[in-house]
């Protein structure tokens, strides 16, 4: 079976057209930390996370070395599509945080399937949908709510997306250190602990720094914040 055949974006493809992807593909398994491409480099491939229990955070820096992290994709996703489909450079940065194993699949296969199973084009075209609408409303909050809000919903965005239930609460899929919630929200890395600790205090959340891993324990308290925006 096909490693491919778990990615969400290629669920519907034929085993023929997974068996040319993955012919035209390089697997690897970066380091943590490793940088798989910048912004500005040419688009020449994309990629699908098979396996691993890290993920790869896409995002963009400035000259103050403050960074903004767009999107975090886990096991079952692909990334680095867009500047393929468009021709254009790539808009971000992709780094993998913990361990991940890849398989780097060319432009020209992937086009070339694209072009031959209209099911892929329907597939990331909802794909690219969702991520639009998540970036629409990543603007809108930005621009009209608090920072404790912002930080509420994309708690509760990343437990919906691979969330695991524990008997303390919902626990959230991989490590999530303080910057890197920072990092989420193009904030200060102060402003986030001093939310934390607020949210901790009130049972809201249990947070283990050491270990990097934060767990929801009262879901409904954080959902009635973003709903009263405050």
């Amino acid at each position: 079976m096909s490693k491919l055949a778990a990615i969400r974006a290629f669920e519907s493809l034929p085993q023929a057209a997974l068996t040319r992807l993955e012919g035209a593909a390089v697997a690897s398994e970066p380091r943590h930390g490793t940088e798989i491409f910048s912004a500005g480099d040419p688009a020449d491939a994309v990629y699908a996370i098979v396996s691993g229990d890290g993920s790869v955070h896409i995002g963009v820096g400035d000259r103050r070395s403050k960074r903004l992290m767009a999107q975090v994709f886990r096991a079952g996703d692909l990334f680095g599509e867009v500047g393929v489909i468009d021709g254009g450079p790539r808009s971000a940065g992709a780094i993998v945080d913990g361990r991940v194993g890849l398989l780097r699949i060319g432009a020209a296969a992937f086009m070339e399937v694209m072009s031959q199973q209209p099911l892929l084009g329907i597939a990331l075209c909802r794909v690219l949908a969702a991520r639009l609408r998540r970036t629409f409303t990543l603007f809108q909050d930005a621009s009209f709510e608090s920072l404790q809000v912002r930080l509420a919903r994309q708690i509760l965005y990343l437990a919906g997306l691979q969330g695991r239930r524990t008997e303390r609460g919902v626990l959230l899929p991989g490590r999530l250190r303080q910057p890197d919630l920072a990092d989420l929200l193009g904030a200060t890395t102060r402003s986030i602990i001093t939310i934390l600790n607020a949210w901790r205090a009130e049972g809201l959340v249990h947070y283990d720094a050491d270990q990097a891993r934060l767990t929801i324990c009262r879901w409904e308290a954080l959902q009635h914040l973003i709903d009263q925006g405050d």
